[in-house]
């Protein structure tokens, strides 16, 4: 079978020979057509009937110009912090990303799907282009052009607005004009997104209750009897032992009443019902080094079944052990780890013992925020468990969090990390939904009459037309000539020296602000590269 990378080599090289051929034949320039390396620009005067007829409403455009204006100022704000804020963690950070991981081209970028990559940035690129044609009728400027760009397949469009009325204009009428395409392109996001999560994901339903292993919140523990199990994210546990598993608190607060035992897993994965047969008990998720647990050699993976010469049945057995307990106490422990040679889970008879920590002491150093004087001389192992070694959530987790991704939220913090664990999802394999997730949920509802390939095809359509349309804005507002936002920018220095009280000669103010527009674009070039350069000096 030949590789896709290979049929979209010889599909570019075939488009590259006939675009030549059609250049050495003229056809390109008898149809108005030109070339700018390999993008090919079809220009044509027809659609400005159009747009001169939607830009006839002048007073509601003008209105609109000024909303799409603050709508880039907040977001050019927004988006420097979080440059400024992402610059600040790169040390913390081992693996650059790709420079692909920039480009948001599909087909070149890992994580965006060409299809639906395709149909939202022609979107995006169409709505940016005919809001600024729009604007500059509005605002009294010609349109000189507009046009198609193709890269093998339409990729976008173009309006070409006559360069000397916009300098004429006031710079009320450039700042509007300049706003519309980004500005427009990040309400439409907004717009598309309520309609991906009001309306599309809140028409979902589990289609199995049960205990859902989630990709966001960790999945399978590393080394524990679930994943040596088979077991992976996405699967929903709907039994163990034949005692039904209905949501994330059966499993989490289940009791094994033999730790280090078989039992028996049945749960779905892809829409199958599946069982395996695994070691029970309490897994050790994960272990804080220069810590108790990690002192004693517990590591994640491990089967904990007592402590204390009890036996750990579960989380609240745990949780009444350590209430027994103060700093510096040496108890017992007994802990299974698996055992390659035999392919299961045996006692480690190399830990016996564990010196407890003071769990004062751990929350000042990773949480002081939430200490307590009470927490002085209290026993802490500093480490984590999970049940079986699956961390779960219920099986609607997903579908709530699509649905209603700002829910909870009170601050401005919690807001920004809602959206951009909105925007991450494609770097979690969420988006496009696809088989496991689509398998855990079935449209009900208002939705329930669509089949369920036209409905995911519609949500993954609405999501990237959402994702494309505001990174196609966000990008666009960067205060970075040629950006939309360098210009706004550069027009913003202009009337702040106009302001000043002192008078500059009109070229006075151009090389001023032709400095300091040159000095923060270069800033925003730094702040950029410094995410791909950074990591690699880490190590």
């Amino acid at each position: 079978m030949i590789n896709g990378y290979v049929i979209a080599l010889i599909v570019f090289l075939a488009y590259l020979g006939l675009i030549y051929v059609l250049k050495r034949t003229k056809w390109l320039d008898r149809h108005s057509m030109s070339l700018q390396g390999p993008l090919l620009l079809w220009k044509t005067r027809r659609g400005k009937a159009f747009i001169d007829r939607v830009a006839s409403k002048r007073r509601f455009w003008s209105w609109y110009g000024k909303v799409a204006l603050w709508v880039c100022l907040l977001s050019m704000i927004a988006i420097m912090v979080l440059l400024i804020w992402e610059a600040t963690i790169v040390p913390q950070i081992k693996t650059a990303p790709s420079p692909q991981l920039v480009l948001g081209i599909p087909g070149i970028n890992p994580i965006i799907p060409i299809g639906y990559g395709i149909l939202g940035l022609v979107v995006a690129i169409v709505v940016h282009e005919f809001a600024h044609g729009i604007l500059t009728r509005a605002g009294g400027m010609k349109v000189q052009s507009l046009g198609l760009v193709f890269l093998v397949f339409p990729i976008g469009a173009f309006v070409e607005p006559d360069e000397k009325d916009i300098q004429e204009a006031t710079r009320s009428k450039r700042a509007k004009l300049y706003a519309a395409g980004p500005g427009t392109n990040i309400m439409l996001s907004l717009v598309v997104l309520s309609l991906f999560s009001g309306v599309f994901m809140s028409s979902l339903e589990p289609t199995h209750e049960g205990a859902l292993i989630s990709v966001t919140t960790g999945g399978v523990v590393v080394g524990s009897p679930a994943e040596r199990s088979g077991l992976t994210a996405n699967s929903v546990v709907v039994s163990i032992d034949g005692t039904s598993i209905s949501s994330a608190t059966d499993l989490d607060s289940r009791v094994s009443p033999h730790p280090g035992a078989l039992v028996t897993v049945s749960y779905y994965y892809a829409g199958q019902l599946r069982s395996v047969n695994m070691t029970d008990g309490l897994v050790v998720a994960f272990t804080t080094s220069g810590f108790a647990a990690a002192n004693a050699s517990l590591e994640t993976g491990m089967v904990l079944t007592s402590l204390n010469d009890t036996v750990i049945g579960g989380d609240l057995a745990l949780r009444s052990v350590m209430a027994h307990t103060h700093a510096g106490q040496t108890i017992n422990v007994t802990a299974m780890s698996y055992d390659s040679s035999t392919g299961r889970f045996v006692v480690n008879s190399s830990i016996s013992t564990i010196k407890l920590s003071d769990k004062f002491q751990y929350y000042e150093k990773f949480d002081p925020a939430q200490n307590s004087p009470d927490y002085h001389g209290v026993g802490f192992l500093g480490a984590g468990f999970s049940n079986l070694g699956m961390q779960v959530e219920n099986a609607s987790y997903y579908q709530e969090a699509l649905a209603q991704p700002f829910k909870g939220d009170r601050s401005f913090t919690d807001y920004s990390f809602s959206a951009l664990r909105l925007i991450a999802l494609p770097f979690l394999h969420l988006a496009p939904l696809r088989t496991p997730v689509t398998d855990i949920y079935h449209p009900a509802h208002a939705l329930s009459w669509m089949p369920d390939s036209a409905f995911w095809i519609l949500a993954n359509s609405l999501y990237w037309i959402f994702w494309l349309n505001l990174m196609v804005g966000l990008t666009n507002v960067l205060p970075a000539v040629p950006l939309d936002g360098g210009y706004l920018f550069r027009d913003f220095m202009d009337y702040l020296l106009s302001k000043t009280g002192r008078t500059y000669t009109k070229e006075q103010r151009d090389r001023i602000v032709g400095k300091v527009v040159l000095a923060l674009a270069l800033v925003v070039l730094g702040l950029i590269l410094w995410q791909l350069v950074g990591p690699a000096l880490n190590h």
